[in-house]
């Protein structure tokens, strides 16, 4: 059939024989009981399919009481390659077969594929090598030359991999089952990914043609977490609105975390992508994407940024291989349309798949068997240079592996990846794993931008518009906040001067952003209050000037170093300072550009008609200190600290007469 289930029936090539010696079965297993012989059968038609990981059970399970028979340990070592539970005795057991090797018509190849999955690579290509000495068709002997070159690669990129840490993200999130395709919105406040396992929707299920029927399979399910106080993943709870009895499988979140994509197999046997929109706490039905599917089989696809071009896998006729990556635009309706392949620098004669288009709008990670993987799917990252993209270059180990390793994302700040791998420490058959850092070489230069939105200081849906105020072909893009909490989201990409217009009801608010000097990660919240005329009038005074000199309350020079050394760490009862950061009587004047970097701005307004900005609340004056610093840095320059006890403005001089400094 033409779907292709994700990782779970891991499938060697078409082109490989796979077949059973009727005449050594017999003479292996001719004084078995009829049961056990039948049992055989039954796993040597999987075999014959291809279909490893349900024939490896049932061959060893035979094996097990018939520890002698060479024969059955070589079926069952064949299959161990595709687990990477057992891939390290897949090698003992077909080896533990030469004696009979000249009745195995695939004896040096599978031999070949166990000392790829153990990482001897020379080895490898030797019993490749032996293997082509057979008389093979074309397309047999070119698969077993990609093979060759999978092994070339791996020795090639044995000393080019990065320095990152990998980890298993554990549980609750990863099980005995099968967990992939993690996503997360840009702040990492949730994640969703796919599940196969006792607790899919559906259960267990009978797939049709298959030679057991006693053997059926978990469906896809998709599942989110999210991040408790402490910052951990919190316990897994389905999409119900989502999930069905069949195939349901998450491929992409957008950098807002309001749009959620799909994989469903519906119809004859071909894949399609759906869309699920966030409103409010809940998503809603998925329907099918317009202008990306066809009557081909489409697995994966991802937005950037702007939201303005999706990245998408498919295996339509006319690509550079099997399965090609392709991006569309977004068409005045809403459809998506001008669909162009990525052509040769990033697509193969092989297969592409699993494309993310980093938070920055110029990094793209991919995964492809082809290029020079090292065995499977291999992650791979191109960079966008004056409108074209680089050449790909494996990132190597210890993220790649002989397995598949696919489905790589990163976090806007670079410093995390997650992404699923088959990997021999796993708690099922795949898991997601963890990457410190995330980004490899120069760091990532953005600012996330994030907020609520209120009307009359409700929470709203509102609409947002971002755009490069340069060149406003750079970036465009229209986004809406939470209708239940007012949370937003944006990325803007560094270099580049914007503005931030929320719109609700006919009321705008704009904010200019600058992102002309960052060359770094920053953080940048700001919360956008609108208010009719109505409530305006009611709850605010009129005011005549725009702008007011920040005023010092402070009397005590902080940057004193004898000052800071005695009180720099005190840590008083109901005592915490903070910097504020501007005074002004319309407060839309202020300048949230100064603010990058910085902790979130408050804002006060006071029985004086000002509106005072503050920034951070610590229990110490060297933290303070450390944040004041860096507003002057960011250009803040009337910035000073203020002193809080028991909820009241004091000043330093006050602080020590009434001995609270002491």
């Amino acid at each position: 059939m033409k779907f292709k289930f994700l990782f779970i029936l891991t499938v060697l090539s078409q082109l490989v024989y796979s077949q059973i010696n009727i005449e050594l079965k017999e003479d292996e297993t001719k004084n078995w009981p009829l049961i056990e012989r039948q049992k055989l059968n039954s796993a040597d038609k999987y075999f014959s399919n291809q279909e490893y990981l349900f024939a490896r059970p049932i061959y060893d399970s035979l094996y097990k009481k018939h520890k002698s028979n060479i024969y059955i340990g070589y079926l069952l070592g064949s299959c161990s390659i595709f687990d990477p539970r057992f891939q390290t005795n897949s090698e003992s057991l077909i080896k533990a077969a030469s004696s009979i090797k000249s009745k195995l018509l695939d004896y040096d190849y599978y031999l070949g594929r166990a000392y790829l999955v153990n990482d001897k690579f020379t080895e490898a290509i030797a019993q490749f090598e032996a293997y082509k000495l057979n008389p093979l068709d074309k397309d047999i002997k070119a698969e077993v030359d990609h093979q060759i070159y999978i092994c070339k690669s791996a020795i090639s990129l044995d000393k080019k991999g990065v320095v990152a840490k990998i980890k298993n993200i554990g549980a609750p999130i990863n099980t005995s089952g099968s967990e992939y395709t993690p996503v997360f919105p840009s702040n990492e406040s949730f994640m969703v990914y796919t599940y196969r396992g006792e607790k899919s929707m559906g259960g267990k299920q009978i797939l049709p043609n298959k030679v057991d029927e006693k053997n059926g399979v978990y469906f896809e399910d998709i599942m989110i977490s999210y991040k408790n106080e402490r910052n951990n993943w919190g316990e897994p709870i389905p999409i119900n609105n989502i999930n069905t009895n069949g195939h349901d499988a998450v491929v992409h979140i957008s950098h807002d975390g309001q749009k959620l994509f799909i994989y469903r197999n519906v119809g004859v046997g071909s894949g399609d992508i759906f869309m699920s929109k966030l409103d409010g706490a809940n998503w809603s039905v998925p329907e099918k994407i317009k202008g990306i599917n066809s009557n081909f089989w489409e697995g994966s696809a991802c937005l950037f940024p702007d939201e303005k071009t999706i990245c998408f896998s498919s295996e339509r006729q006319g690509g550079v291989g099997g399965r090609d990556l392709y991006y569309a635009k977004l068409q005045p309706d809403g459809t998506w349309g001008d669909v162009k392949n990525f052509g040769p620098e990033i697509n193969t004669k092989f297969d592409e798949d699993a494309p993310f288009i980093h938070s920055d709008g110029k990094t793209l990670f991919f995964s492809s068997n082809g290029h020079n993987t090292i065995g499977g799917y291999d992650i791979f990252r191109s960079e966008l240079k004056n409108g074209s993209w680089t050449t790909p270059y494996n990132v190597g180990k210890p993220v790649n592996t002989s397995q598949d390793d696919k489905f790589y994302i990163v976090s806007s700040d670079g410093q995390r990846g997650y992404y699923s791998s088959e990997k021999k420490d796993g708690f099922g058959q795949q898991d997601i794993y963890t990457v410190e850092p995330g980004m490899f070489g120069k760091p990532t230069a953005l600012v996330l931008v994030t907020g609520k939105v209120t009307f009359d200081n409700a929470h709203v849906k509102a609409d947002i518009l971002v755009r490069s105020k340069i060149n406003r072909k750079d970036y465009s893009g229209t986004f809406n906040s939470n209708s239940v909490n007012g949370a937003y989201l944006v990325n803007l990409p560094s270099g580049n001067e914007y503005e931030i217009i929320y719109k609700y009801q006919g009321v705008t608010l704009t904010k200019d952003i600058s992102t002309a000097k960052i060359d770094s990660f920053a953080r940048l919240e700001i919360d956008a209050e609108l208010f009719s005329d109505e409530y305006q009038k009611l709850n605010f005074a009129k005011v005549d000037s725009s702008a007011f000199k920040s005023e010092n309350i402070s009397d005590l020079s902080l940057t004193n170093e004898q000052f800071l050394a005695k009180y720099g760490n005190s840590e008083i009862d109901s005592l915490f300072y903070t910097v504020q950061i501007g005074a002004y009587k319309i407060y839309e004047n202020f300048n949230y550009s100064k603010l990058i970097g910085l902790p979130k701005a408050l804002r006060k307004t006071f029985s004086d008609n000002i509106t005072r900005f503050t920034i951070g609340s610590f229990k110490t004056l060297n933290e303070t200190n450390a944040v004041l610093e860096k507003a002057k840095k960011n250009g803040i320059k009337d910035a000073f600290i203020l002193a809080i006890y028991k909820g009241e403005r004091y000043y330093f001089k006050e602080l020590l007469n009434q001995g609270i400094l002491k």
